[in-house]
Formats: structure tokens, sequence, C-alpha cells
């Protein structure tokens, strides 16, 4: 990990300055962000993301998983630009996939 999260949210490089790629806690204001990366690293265009495909993460989904569990939600940050390069979003369930029968993210997650 390229930074080290304090208790205030703050965020301090590692020492050494040896990345151009900051890994810090997700936040508003890197949502569109985040939709264009997700959308990139699936290879779906933005008008599917509203129309059909209910995978497909948008701004608003990606403002859920903040306020619902914000200490699981990372980005990858390219230093020099302030641009989103990854992410992650994560969530831990205790669950039988087969006993459960939930099929998919956005069933398991009604919808993201």
């Amino acid at each position: 990990m390229n930074a080290y999260v304090y208790p205030n949210l703050q965020t301090r490089f590692r020492p050494g300055g040896d990345t151009t790629i900051a890994v810090l806690p997700s936040s508003a204001t890197y949502l569109k962000q985040m939709e264009t990366c997700h959308q990139l690293a699936y290879g779906y265009a933005p008008a599917s993301a509203l129309e059909a495909d209910a995978e497909a993460m948008t701004a608003e989904k990606f403002r859920q998983h903040l306020a619902i569990f914000p200490a699981g939600q990372f980005v990858a940050l390219e230093k020099a630009t302030n641009r989103v390069v990854g992410l992650t979003v994560s969530m831990r369930v205790n669950l039988d996939m087969p006993q459960d029968g939930a099929t998919s993210w956005a069933e398991l997650t009604n919808d993201g």
C-alpha cells in the first residue's frame, strides 16, 4: 500500500516517493472517475450502465457503497494527475451460495 491512513482520514504518501500511484480510501470526490475506470476495465459503454446491465457500476452505486460500507472502498490514484487508475469495492458476507440462491453481484446486493 502506498499511503498510510490516519484516524482523521488524512493521507500521507509513503516516505521516499518511490511510486507514482497512491492508494487511499474512496471518497465522493472520485465517484465519476470511479465509474469511468470501471467502464474501461469491463468494456461497456456508459449508456449500457443505465439501460440494461445490472452489473455495471455507476457513480450512484459507488456512492451507495461509500454510505453503507466506507471502510471497504479504495482508489488507486496517479499522483501527478489525481486521476483514478484503479479501484476496489468490497463487501464481506457469510452465506452458502448454493443454498442461499444468489446468482450474481446485482442480486446479492439488490442492484448494487
